[in-house]
């Protein structure tokens, strides 16, 4: 029978019928050690992983890059002391990233009870990162959870997690369709499995950092016992080139172009040495410029650390199999290695310690390997795509803030993949620009991906370790699919060395700034430390051919994300160039801006016309006031191309950060295409997520909206007729900004006439009601709520009309004793905070808004953060805190238009969901409504004059009142009957009240539908 790839369960059900008969048929002779491994992939596998929808034979015909599957890549194997000739006989990939290994055993081998084979097939799986590994032999497919790291003497069981017989297949198939065919792994299936207690805790990549942080420890400590001399940055320099090398030698075993334990067998430094010197006249390319390395071959190192380090890099203390380590696995390890550095004491101890930049970042996170493939993707497919195949040799793309050179490997699959689609069609071509790995598998030449390093590739960092280190990993990736034959060969035919010398590609430097900074500060070429830490760098200069092409054809990245505290903080000195007037950025000279801002418009002005910048940046400056220079920077230079939204959907690791990829395009172009999206978990979802197109004459300064065109429509229609901006009309201050809440709130367990008394940990603590005043803290509450004061907040201010006046020591001391002695206790961390105003006291609030506000006015108190309107009115002049994303803020007018009417108009699903459109969001589906959301809400204006708009505006008072009554009903009520008659009223009222509303603003059905139920809207509003 001819089997075919199926699209369904029910095609593959009808074909692994026949399939599962004739291994039934065939059993006995099957179990006979004669039938070969070989005959069971062609006469069962090959048709079992058809059936489940993989194209096994490349019938597609997709380039080596995207097959789908992936046959006998070539790997040894140590088994017991010896070297036995192993292969993971499927990588089974889906766009171009694995998804899993299928290990493969003819029948006679007990698959389900011998030690070896499931050994094997889990450290496939762990070298790899990968959360599972298959191995089968037909008669059992057996799942392996491989997070955790094995052991030489596990048992088949370990870590096993489904085993199937092949005569329950067909009653099991659900489950077995769900863990390994096409359409189940494309939906994401693999990484919602929950494995329990199986999974591991240390991954790969975690315990191959945890192991190289080690050896760089222990080498540091060595070379600073035998070499005194050094210096720190010698120490990391040294340590860093070393670990290079030496995995980059261990790698080159494993994929047979290095001899098998070359790197084993070396027992002494001066060994190494040699074995350095023979690898750079092979290789070259910088990374084993040994030869001109004097200070390398000047130091000693302790010959017991290096045998200690190779020891643990081979069978069986390794679990490492090389061959299958992924070089953006080892980039995205080394992106969390930058992040730490070797420090020297005065006394010559060793530490490792992280960079002040990612402590305050809380760490480094990589950009996952899946958005870096997707912003590359989106970046260059209408560079090259539209490009005659001549002019896209010259392409020259760049990471201007490269690390380890992740998104530079991207760029150099890119291509590669490119160009070997291109070579395939073109038989004259094919034999010179192709290497065929095995029949009808094909890969681009050594000598062509010379070519893309050299002439297409481009980087630049600060950090002078990452820029070895994107050698290295551009380099590894170069000679995947390489082996010792075609090394030669190269070698043979070309007289070049195996690897490129990239020192002219990937440069260090400070991407920001250029010798401009000299003429801020003409002392700074004096200062050879300050000149270290800013390290200048002219593009031009370093990059001639820019003077010819004008810029890079593409630009692609993520971009580091610091605050401007942070930024202050750590770069003062270029802070201060970037508010100067030499700076050449738009918005850095007052405006509080993100560094990231920086590398956005450096970017675009680092771009040719008609050139791309693609980078994934969080999306807050879409709509924050911060953004807005920005957002007119860009949109005056550039057509936005491309956005994909993220939302709340969270991307790295342990991180609470809220990004979009963003492509630019220095051409005129008339519409962006857009994307939202929510769930990950499926890898198709970028090939299957719907794209809206917008027109880019929509995109300006104002906060960039993405909402449908009937929803747009809308909202400009309620802004252009009748309404005024709710700033025109209330006031809305934010709450009191103590900057140490727990030390100033407090809530009492008892009282008496003149003292409140409450409890911090075990110590009771008095203070004197006249210094008090009531106050809201940390209480959750629904609109129309009726909410009281929960706390008590120590004032330390006197108030005269609109003036507030910190309280005098000596007056303090004599009239709240207590309290003075309270506060006295925490002294020292009050005078940590940042306190605003001239002379500032230790014992004042740390910033001065609002202090005058909440005394003897109703208003209107709101939480920030929150997923549905929640305004509540207070008539209790009841204190509580805010300011940035909370927790509250309040709204207060004077005016005619009553707090209730403004209340009741905000409770609307149409002005909510333009506070939604428009505002910050925030993981469990919370969003922002500070004050720059809801400011210019339209209001519907009132002629108080006209006896009908002033009935109309005294009904909406009415019935807010009357639902804020009714809802107190409700919560005070305990028998279910009246609760039940209770919540029907509170349920009419509020229909009353959006059916005024509606007739106030014209709204229509169509227009709720519109925001309600319309999935063109990025975030429909639930009601």
């Amino acid at each position: 029978m001819a089997y075919k790839i199926c699209q369904n369960i029910d095609e593959c059900r009808e074909q692994l019928i026949v399939l599962v008969d004739a291994f039934g048929n065939g059993y006995a002779d099957y179990r006979k050690g004669a039938y070969s491994e070989a005959q069971v992939r062609i006469d069962f596998l090959n048709p079992l992983l058809k059936c489940l929808g993989w194209d096994v034979d490349n019938e597609t015909r997709k380039t080596q890059l995207y097959r789908e599957v992936i046959q006998e890549e070539s790997i040894d194997v140590e088994e017991e002391d010896k070297i036995t000739k192993k292969n993971p006989d499927y990588t089974l990939k889906q766009f171009g990233q694995r998804s899993l290994f299928v290990e493969a055993k003819k029948v006679s081998i007990n698959v389900t009870a011998e030690k070896a084979p499931a050994f094997q097939t889990r450290r496939y799986g762990w070298s790899a990162n990968l959360p599972f590994s298959v191995l089968t032999n037909f008669e059992y497919l057996v799942f392996y959870d491989c997070t955790v790291k094995p052991e030489l003497e596990d048992l088949a069981s370990h870590n096993r997690y489904k085993s199937f017989c092949y005569t329950d297949f067909l009653d099991n198939l659900e489950e077995i369709y769900s863990l390994l065919s096409f359409e189940a792994i494309k939906s994401g299936s693999l990484s919602s499995i929950d494995t329990g207690e199986l999974k591991g805790e240390e991954s790969f990549d975690n315990h191959f950092l945890n192991q190289i942080e080690n050896w760089r420890q222990i080498l540091a400590e060595n070379l600073v016992g035998n070499n005194a001399a050094l210096s720190q940055d010698d120490i990391n320099f040294l340590i860093q080139r070393m670990i290079n090398k030496i995995i980059f030698l261990r790698i080159c075993e494993d994929r047979e172009i290095e001899k098998y334990e070359t790197l084993k067998s070396i027992t002494t430094y001066d060994e190494l040495k040699e074995l350095f010197i023979a690898s750079d006249n092979k290789y070259n390319s910088g990374l084993f410029s040994f030869i001109e390395d004097d200070l390398a071959q000047q130091i000693t190192i302790d010959d017991q650390i290096l045998i200690d380090i190779f020891s643990e890099l081979y069978y069986p203390v390794s679990p490492y199999d090389f061959s299958v380590i992924d070089s953006d696995i080892l980039s995205q390890i080394y992106e969390q290695y930058l992040g730490n550095k070797i420090e020297l004491a005065d006394d010559y101890s060793v530490s490792i310690v992280q960079e002040p930049e990612v402590v305050a970042s809380n760490g480094v996170v990589p950009t996952p390997k899946r958005i870096v493939k997707q912003i590359v993707s989106e970046t260059l497919d209408n560079l090259y795509l539209g490009a005659d195949f001549e002019d896209s040799l010259d392409f020259r793309i760049a990471d201007i803030c490269c690390g380890s050179g992740t998104f530079l490997l991207s760029v150099f699959d890119y291509i590669l993949h490119y160009r070997e689609a291109y070579y395939l069609d073109q038989e004259e071509l094919k034999d010179d620009c192709l290497t065929e790995l095995s029949e009808g598998q094909f890969s681009l030449s050594l000598s062509e991906k010379h070519t893309i390093l050299t002439d297409n590739i481009f980087g630049v960092d600060i950090n002078p370790y990452a820029v070895e280190v994107a050698h290295f990993s551009l380099l590894l990736r170069l000679i995947e699919n390489e082996n010792a034959v075609s090394i030669q060969s190269f070698l043979d035919n070309t007289g070049e060395k195996v690897l490129p010398n990239l020192d002219e590609n990937i440069k260090c430097g400070n991407s920001l700034l250029d010798d401009t900074y000299f003429e801020f500060d003409e002392d700074a070429e004096d200062n050879d430390d300050l000149l270290f830490k800013i390290n200048p760098f002219n593009w031009r200069d370093e990059f001639p051919f820019l003077e010819d092409t004008n810029g890079f054809n593409a630009i692609v990245g993520n971009p580091p994300y610091v605050r401007i505290q942070n930024f202050v903080k750590y770069s003062p000195e270029e802070i201060q160039y970037y508010r100067s007037k030499l700076s050449p950025y738009t918005y850095t000279k007052k405006d509080l801006f993100d560094k990231y801002y920086l590398f956005i418009e450096r970017a675009i002005n680092l771009l040719c016309d008609g050139g791309r910048v693609g980078y994934i940046v969080p999306h807050k400056f879409f709509i924050v006031k911060g953004g807005k220079k920005l957002r007119a920077y860009i949109t005056s230079s550039m057509s936005l191309d491309r956005i994909i939204h993220f939302g709340v959907t969270q991307l790295f690791p342990n991180r609470s950060t809220y990004t979009a990829i963003v492509v630019l395009v220095k051409d005129e172009k008339e519409n962006l295409d857009f994307s939202r999206i929510d769930n990950l978990a499926p890898t198709d979802i970028f090939q299957t997520t719907p794209i809206i197109n917008y027109s880019n004459t929509n995109f300006n300064a104002a906060p960039w909206v993405f909402v449908s065109e009937n929803a747009d429509k809308l909202f400009q229609r309620i802004i252009s007729k009748g309404t005024l901006p709710l700033k025109s009309v209330a006031e809305i201050p934010v709450g009191l900004q103590t900057s140490a809440d727990p030390i100033y709130i407090f809530t009492p367990t008892k009282e008496d006439a003149t003292h409140f008394y409450f409890s911090k940990g075990d110590t009771e603590y008095k203070v004197e009601k006249g210094i008090c005043k009531p106050s809201l803290y940390d209480v959750s509450f629904n609109s129309f709520d009726t909410v009281s004061a929960n706390g008590q907040m120590i004032f330390p201010y006197t108030i005269a009309g609109d003036t507030a006046t910190v309280i005098k020591e000596a007056d303090f001391k004599n009239d709240y004793p207590d309290c003075w002695a309270y506060l006295k206790l925490f002294k020292e961390k009050l005078e940590k905070r940042s306190i605003n105003g001239k002379n500032p006291v230790w014992y004042q609030y740390g910033r001065s808004q609002s202090l005058t506000k909440f005394h003897n006015t109703d208003k209107i108190v709101f939480p920030v953060l929150s997923q549905e309107p929640s305004y509540i009115i207070d008539e209790t002049n009841f204190q509580f805190t805010g300011g940035g994303n909370g927790p509250y803020y309040s709204i207060t007018s004077e005016s005619n238009y009553s707090i209730y009417y403004i209340a009741g108009l905000l409770s609307h699903p149409v002005l909510e969901a333009m506070v939604k459109s428009r505002a910050s969001e925030f993981r469990g589906d919370y969003y922002s409504h500070g004050k720059q959301f809801i400011e210019n809400l339209p209001i519907r204006e009132i002629d108080f004059a006209d006896k009908d708009q002033k009935k109309a505006h005294n009904a909406i008072v009415r019935n807010v009142k009357s639902i804020i009554k009714t809802k107190q009903s409700l919560k005070a009520e305990s028998g279910y009957a009246k609760k039940r008659i209770f919540q029907r009223k509170t349920n009419r009222l509020y229909n009353k009240l959006f059916n005024q509303i509606d007739v106030l603003y014209g709204f229509t059905q169509d227009d709720i539908d519109c925001i309600t139920g319309d999935n063109l809207f990025v975030a429909p509003i639930e009601f």
